[in-house]
């Protein structure tokens, strides 16, 4: 799952780089503007003689009241994220939309506030310690903060969907958007937690990148300051230390864009109730089947969020009327799809026309070029449908051999014919009933679609049979 969304991430990236940049140099302005002041405020008030225990505690008071103050110029990030994640071409002004409306900037004010109470705390409980006087007391914070350090762990994984229910639904109240995204994220929260995770190695990166620089940089002058017997290090110190800062932001400036819309990918999936199809589509193993225990095909499908407010959140996958009673007719079932041509390569030649057509296409696809529309259909029976693999019938058929290398592509088969068979469970065997379901994907410039059709077969009772269409770039 991650992997698909990160790719999709790297694909809006790089297609609206100038105005993303431009929306996350605000970003950087929100977190110099909530840090800096602050900071500058506590060295003011030591050089003034004011002890450093009240020194810390105004800089925090200071700090919370810029969060809470500057709060709607984040979660205008987060809506511009969101909203070229959902392909609807915002603008760079959505970031500041929270400031077109006294309504909405202290609605958003309040959505802050929520989603930064652990931070609030957190602050709140740093500016007690030090200045109680006692062991005892201080003690007990140390156990407070830790405590208050678990509550903003679980805090942020559960709170992660606000700002994406806010910008669909402005007019849903601050305590019905926290409770949403408490409900969304139940069972969820270690998917958020892996896919902030797996940038860690990025922000390994970025320090070690920065350490290196101001290693090299800061030699001469270090030298020289041991040559001398270290007089005044910290003055030696501290200018590069500030330049280390001004790299790091600079450099999470451009990564962080891509960790937000990565994270605006897994809020629209949750919204969406997709968060299950990505992961089978992210984790399946090449000819590999989500194992039929997994009774998630069972609920209700597709789910609706909220159920108050269906036209606001696009269902997925596409709901398609079901086939006729009977479904299609059993001789055209019957029929056996012809050997791939690519199988029989003419004499004289090591490629065929099939195998060329399929390296461009592949070529295509890796450069994120729109592929050509095409179709491949695969029939199969299933006796057993708790332990039939749909990716083997599959891998029968004329399908691209490089898409059957795509670990994605088996996860979405499994799931589109999980929620084929699940329904189909439901109908009185040999009734001639018949289900059909889809699922559709957008990757590398080219959109995918997997529909699967599983009916009685009225030539042999107990059996169900099962077609399995791969559509490359369908028509809308």
């Amino acid at each position: 799952m991650n992997r698909i969304l990160k790719q999709r991430a790297r694909q809006l990236y790089g297609q609206n780089f100038g105005r993303t940049i431009a929306v996350y140099l605000v970003h950087l302005f929100y977190l110099l503007a909530t840090t800096l002041p602050a900071t500058f405020l506590q060295d003011q008030l030591i050089r003034q003689g004011v002890m450093e225990w009240w020194s810390f505690l105004f800089a925090a008071a200071f700090q919370s009241v810029l969060l809470l103050l500057l709060g709607p110029l984040c979660l205008g990030v987060d809506r511009y994220a969101y909203f070229l994640q959902k392909d609807r071409a915002p603008g760079i002004g959505e970031t500041f939309y929270y400031f077109t409306g006294a309504g909405r900037y202290f609605k958003a004010v309040g959505a802050g506030f929520v989603q930064l109470l652990p931070t609030y705390l957190v602050l709140l409980v740093s500016s007690l310690m030090d200045g109680t006087g006692s062991e005892v007391l201080e003690g007990l914070l140390v156990l407070l903060l830790i405590a208050v350090y678990i509550f903003f762990i679980y805090w942020t994984l559960h709170i992660c969907l606000l700002p994406y229910i806010l910008a669909e639904d402005e007019n849903a109240q601050v305590g019905h958007i926290r409770r949403e995204s408490f409900r969304l994220m139940k069972g969820n929260c270690g998917r958020f937690f892996g896919l902030n995770l797996s940038f860690f190695g990025w922000y390994a990166l970025i320090v070690f990148v920065v350490t290196v620089v101001i290693v090299i940089v800061m030699f001469p002058s270090l030298s020289h300051a041991i040559e001398m017997g270290m007089p005044n290090i910290d003055s030696v110190v501290e200018p590069f230390t500030l330049w280390a800062e001004v790299a790091v932001y600079a450099l999470m400036t451009l990564l962080n864009p891509y960790i937000g819309l990565a994270s605006a990918g897994f809020g629209d999936a949750a919204l969406q109730g997709r968060l299950e199809e990505l992961a089978w589509q992210g984790r399946m193993p090449y000819g590999g089947y989500y194992p039929p225990t997994n009774a998630g095909w069972q609920q209700p499908y597709p789910p609706q969020y909220p159920p108050q407010y269906p036209p606001q959140y696009p269902q997925y996958p596409p709901q398609y009327p079901a086939s006729p009673q009977g479904g299609p007719s059993t001789t055209s079932w019957q029929g056996q799809p012809q050997a791939p041509a690519w199988n029989q390569p003419p004499a004289g030649s090591p490629y065929t026309a099939a195998q060329q057509e399929e390296a461009l296409q592949y070529q295509r696809y890796r450069q994120g070029q729109p592929m050509e529309p095409r179709t491949f259909t695969s029939y199969g029976l299933a006796a057993d449908p708790g332990s039939f693999l749909p990716w083997v019938q599959v891998e029968q058929s004329d399908l691209y051999s490089f898409l059957k290398l795509e670990s994605w592509m088996p996860g979405m088969v499994a799931a589109a014919w999980q929620q084929a068979a699940g329904a189909l469970s439901a109908q009185p065997l040999d009734s001639g009933a018949a289900v059909k379901r889809s699922l559709e994907e957008t990757l590398s410039g080219s959109r995918f679609r997997v529909t699967v059709i599983v009916s009685d077969d009225g030539s042999r009772p107990g059996c169900r049979q099962v077609c399995i269409r791969i559509d490359l770039n369908p028509p809308v």
